[in-house]
C-alpha cells in the first residue's frame, strides 16, 4: 500500500514539472542599474591648507578612482580633462573628448594654457558596466596647478649616465653638444629645445624633446659670416636647420634652453670655444707631452718642411698621464664622443701624422676613432717608440704587426739601441742606412704577420749582455699590406739629421702612403 502511494506522488511531481515548463516563468525583469564612480580625492583646497601654505600643485599628478555596479560589474572607465567651469551632464558630455581606459589610476600632466603660470583643471571620470551603461553623474575634482620652468644642462663632464659631450677648447669644422633636461612637472611637459650660436636675437633652432644631441658642421667657411649644417642625434641624421653667424678663427658661444608645454623657458646654458679653420690635407697629431715633446715637435716640423710639407694642421692632445702600464684617458682635446664626432672630425683630412712618446697614450683609441678616416681613403704615419706590451693589447688590432718580441731566456731583461746604432733598410726600401745619435733601452722589436710590409730592421742589443748568435726579430719600422698605415717604432728625433733620414721619410710618406700637400 505504501509503495503504491509513493508511485502516485512521484507521478504527480513529474506532471507538475512538465506543466511548469510549458507555461514558462511569470513576472517582470528588473532594469539595468548604472554603475557609480568614486575618486580617491574628492576636493583639493590648498588655499586653506596650512601645511601647503597656499602653494599649488605641480602639473604632473597621480589620480586614482574606482567603480561599483549593484547588478553587474564594471568593465572600464572614461575620463575627460576640462577647465573648472565645465560640468558633466547628459547635455554636456558631447562637449569634451572622453578617453576610455581599463585602469583605475594613472599619472597625468594636466594642461596649463600657453603663456600662463597657473590653472584650475577639472578631472572627470565615469564608470561603464557590463551592459554599456555609464555613470550618469561621474566623479570629478578640480586640481589647482602651477607650472614650473624646466632645467637644462650641457654634458660638460663624464658621468655613469653619459660621456662628456661638448667641444674641447678648440675645434676645426665640427662641434657636437649633448644635454639633459628635466621638468618638475614631468618629462611629458617638455615641449622642445632651442639653440643658437653667438646671436641670441637671431633665429633659434627648435628640436623635439626626444633629441638630446646635435652636431654642427661648417661646410663653407666665410669668416664671421660662416654657416653650419645641423645634424641630429648620435646617428648624425641630417636636418634642414642651418646655424648662422658662425665665426672662423675666433671664439663662438653656443646657447641652449628648454621650453615646456606652457611656454615656460629654462635658464640658458652656454659654452664658448674656439673654431680654427682647416688649412691643409694633413693633420699633425702631437701626443708627446713634456720638454722632450717640445723638442720632438720642433724636429718633426722641420723634417716635414724639408721634404716639402709646409702647410699642416696641428692638433695637440697633451693632457693625461700614462703611468705603470695604465692607458691614458682619451684626451680632452679630442672631440667626444668618438662616435660619431671624433670619427667625423678626423675624416676631414687625407693624411694623419701622429707622434707620441708612449704607446699607452691616445694611439690606444685610434682603432675606433679613425674608422671614417680610413674608409674615406686616408693614410697615416705613426712615430711612437715600441715597448713591452701584452699580445692581447687592443693596440695590435690597429698597428700592422702581431705584437712585440718577448724577452729571450737566459737572464735578459730588455732590448736596447746603442749610440750610433744602424737601422738597416729592407731590400724594397731604396734609401741608405740610418744612424742614431742617442740610444734607448725602452724599445722592442716587432713581430710581423705574414703580410706585414717590412721597412727597417734595427741593430738591437740585449741587456745586460748581448749574445750575437741569439735569433729574434729585429723589425722596427713596419706597415700594413694595404699601404694605409706605417708605424716607425723609434723616435725620429734621435737620428742623425741628414739626407738619408729625409729620404727615408720622403719614401715612407710619399711613395708608400701617398701623402700630398
Amino acid at each position: 500500500m505504501m509503495q503504491r502511494l509513493l508511485l502516485i506522488l512521484l507521478a504527480s511531481l513529474i506532471l507538475f514539472g512538465m506543466y511548469s515548463c510549458d507555461t514558462g516563468l511569470q513576472g517582470n525583469m528588473n532594469e539595468n542599474i548604472p554603475p557609480s564612480t568614486y575618486l580617491t580625492i574628492n576636493e583639493i583646497n590648498l588655499e586653506n591648507d596650512d601645511s601647503a601654505q597656499g602653494r599649488r600643485l605641480v602639473s604632473q599628478v597621480h589620480i586614482s578612482w574606482w567603480g561599483d555596479d549593484p547588478d553587474g560589474y564594471v568593465t572600464g572607465f572614461e575620463f575627460a580633462i576640462t577647465d573648472r567651469e565645465w560640468r558633466y551632464t547628459p547635455e554636456t558630455e558631447d562637449e569634451v573628448e572622453w578617453v576610455f581606459t581599463e585602469k583605475t589610476d594613472s599619472v597625468f600632466v594636466l594642461p596649463i594654457p600657453f603663456g600662463e603660470r597657473v590653472a584650475d583643471v577639472r578631472f572627470t571620470v565615469r564608470a561603464i558596466d557590463n551592459e554599456g551603461a555609464r555613470d550618469p553623474e561621474g566623479a570629478s575634482v578640480v586640481f589647482p596647478i602651477e607650472n614650473s620652468p624646466p632645467e637644462i644642462r650641457l654634458h660638460r663632464t663624464t658621468t655613469p649616465q653619459h660621456d662628456m659631450e661638448v667641444p674641447p677648447d678648440t675645434t676645426f669644422h665640427i662641434a657636437s653638444f649633448g644635454w639633459t633636461a628635466t621638468d618638475p612637472d614631468g618629462e611629458a611637459n617638455l615641449s622642445h629645445y632651442e639653440f643658437v650660436v653667438n646671436d641670441t636675437l637671431g633665429n633659434w633652432i627648435e628640436v623635439t624633446p626626444d633629441v638630446s644631441f646635435m652636431s654642427m658642421v661648417i661646410d663653407e667657411p666665410n669668416g664671421d659670416q660662416s654657416t653650419a649644417s645641423v645634424y641630429l642625434g648620435r646617428s648624425f641624421t641630417p636636418s634642414d636647420h642651418v646655424l648662422e653667424n658662425v665665426r672662423m678663427n675666433s671664439r663662438n658661444t653656443f646657447y641652449i634652453r628648454a621650453v615646456d608645454n606652457a611656454g615656460a623657458e629654462s635658464q640658458l646654458d652656454t659654452l664658448s670655444w674656439h673654431i680654427k679653420e682647416q688649412t691643409s690635407r694633413i693633420l699633425f697629431i702631437n701626443d708627446f707631452p713634456g720638454a722632450m715633446g717640445e723638442e720632438a715637435l720642433a724636429f718633426h716640423r722641420q723634417l716635414l718642411a724639408d721634404i716639402g710639407f709646409t702647410q699642416v694642421d696641428y692638433l695637440h692632445v697633451l693632457d693625461g698621464v700614462a703611468t705603470g702600464g695604465q692607458k691614458v684617458p682619451i684626451s680632452n682635446s679630442f672631440h667626444r664622443p668618438v662616435q660619431p664626432t671624433l670619427n667625423r672630425v678626423l675624416a676631414a683630412w687625407d693624411h694623419i701624422y701622429w707622434i707620441s712618446g708612449n704607446m699607452d697614450r691616445n694611439i690606444t683609441y685610434a682603432l675606433r676613432s679613425t674608422i671614417d678616416f680610413f674608409n674615406n681613403g686616408g693614410t697615416m704615419f705613426v712615430n711612437i717608440p715600441t715597448k713591452r706590451m701584452s699580445d692581447e693589447d687592443a693596440i695590435f688590432d690597429f698597428l700592422p704587426y702581431t705584437g712585440m718580441e718577448p724577452v729571450p731566456p737566459g737572464g735578459f731583461t730588455s732590448f736596447r739601441f746603442t749610440n750610433d746604432a744602424p737601422f738597416f733598410p729592407h731590400a724594397t726600401v731604396p734609401v741608405d742606412t740610418l744612424r742614431l745619435t742617442r740610444g734607448s733601452e725602452s724599445v722592442y722589436p716587432m713581430l710581423p704577420a705574414g703580410d706585414t710590409r717590412r721597412y727597417f730592421d734595427g741593430d738591437f742589443r740585449t741587456r745586460p749582455f748581448f749574445d750575437p748568435n741569439l735569433d729574434f726579430s729585429r723589425l722596427i719600422v713596419a706597415g700594413n699590406p694595404e699601404q694605409t698605415l706605417i708605424h716607425f717604432g723609434y723616435d725620429l728625433n734621435r737620428f742623425e739629421y741628414n739626407d738619408a733620414l729625409k729620404s727615408a721619410l720622403e719614401f715612407l710618406l710619399i711613395d708608400e702612403l701617398n701623402f700630398e700637400q
